[in-house]
């Protein structure tokens, strides 16, 4: 038992009338004995692996910033994209970005334990999330995670995140996200073009050698967010704090949702026929309407009760618009 603070509540069972102090400078010996202080490099084949990982890069906007890195195992190379968002659909666009910038898949990609990858664990195995699954199928690369707790498996990312912090970040200036990705975009050719530390060659000499699997002009694996919403009578649905419109067919009824993360748009559905979009929302409360899909809402028809016009002198006081005017006495202003 390594633990100071849980083994001094044992000792003191046992009469031990010492303080924290003391046990710990007992323990700082065994606890370096159990220290690895060395570890075999492993390295992949041309093709084989890619990692890739998040590095938290405090706030903006009043958001979080986050950095998704890349990086081919064999040629080193790297990219690197900022986003606000570490959810499923965010890695997923993420991860389709980089493999359009190089070009190809590795055989297999190497991430962290994160929620989005792994939902569980059973008997040690991991249970990989099924959009996960989904994904690697589409492209044909196999998903693994590293040991946890043990980051050093999933080294060469790690010091890519270390070398963004290092070296891209410091003093960088931008007034949008879009500005910020175009900086690291050319950051990432211009290291591309450097020679690597470890490996002493340039990954975009040796990027050709890879041997990635290519795209071939596969369409992009749809990443969208995907999500089913009730239409009230109004002829609106609710989606992230505003309402927008469908045609007046589908009141009442559940339609799909399909927001694409680049668009800026979102795409309804009912039974896979789209009937409505929208550019996407910037605030919260909005309602974004259509007129066109009112158009042909039948109107019904109503018998209009007929009533006698208001004779304003006829109103008692205090009902109506305003009280009857008062007949006064005339008098010189002398």
């Amino acid at each position: 038992m390594h633990n100071a603070a849980k083994l001094l509540g044992e000792i003191h069972k046992r009469g031990y009338s010492g303080g924290v102090t003391q046990v710990r400078a007992v323990l700082a010996p065994w606890r370096s004995e159990g220290q690895e202080r060395a570890f075999v490099r492993f390295e992949t084949a041309p093709g084989e692996q890619a990692q890739m990982d998040w590095g938290h890069f405090g706030n903006w906007g009043g958001k979080r910033l986050y950095s998704f890195a890349l990086t081919l195992c064999w040629s080193r190379m790297r990219y690197v994209e900022f986003t606000q968002r570490q959810d499923a659909e965010t890695l997923l666009n993420c991860t389709v970005h980089a493999f359009e910038f190089f070009g190809g898949v590795t055989q297999t990609v190497l991430t962290d334990n994160t929620k989005t990858v792994v939902v569980d664990r059973v008997d040690g195995q991991p249970c990989f999330h099924a959009k996960m699954l989904d994904f690697a199928s589409y492209y044909g690369f196999v998903p693994r995670v590293c040991r946890p707790y043990r980051p050093e498996t999933k080294g060469k990312i790690e010091s890519t995140i270390r070398f963004i912090k290092g070296n891209f970040w410091p003093g960088i200036e931008f007034d949008s996200l879009q500005e910020l990705n175009r900086q690291a975009v050319g950051w990432c050719n211009e290291v591309n073009r450097r020679v690597h530390s470890t490996t002493r060659e340039i990954p975009q000499v040796r990027f050709p050698h890879e041997g990635l699997m290519a795209l071939n002009g596969q369409p992009a694996y749809d990443t969208s967010y995907v999500s089913h919403r009730q239409v009230a009578r109004d002829c609106l649905f609710s989606y992230r704090g505003n309402r927008y419109s469908v045609p007046y067919l589908h009141a009442g009824k559940s339609v799909l949702v399909r927001e694409p993360l680049d668009s800026g748009t979102i795409r309804v559905f009912a039974q896979n026929n789209l009937i409505a979009e929208h550019k996407t929302a910037t605030g919260k409360g909005e309602m974004i309407v259509d007129a066109a899909h009112y158009g042909e809402l039948p109107r019904r028809s109503r018998t209009a009760a007929v009533k006698p016009p208001l004779v304003i002198s006829e109103l008692s006081p205090g009902v109506g618009l305003h009280y009857a005017i008062p007949e006064v006495e005339l008098r010189p202003l002398a």
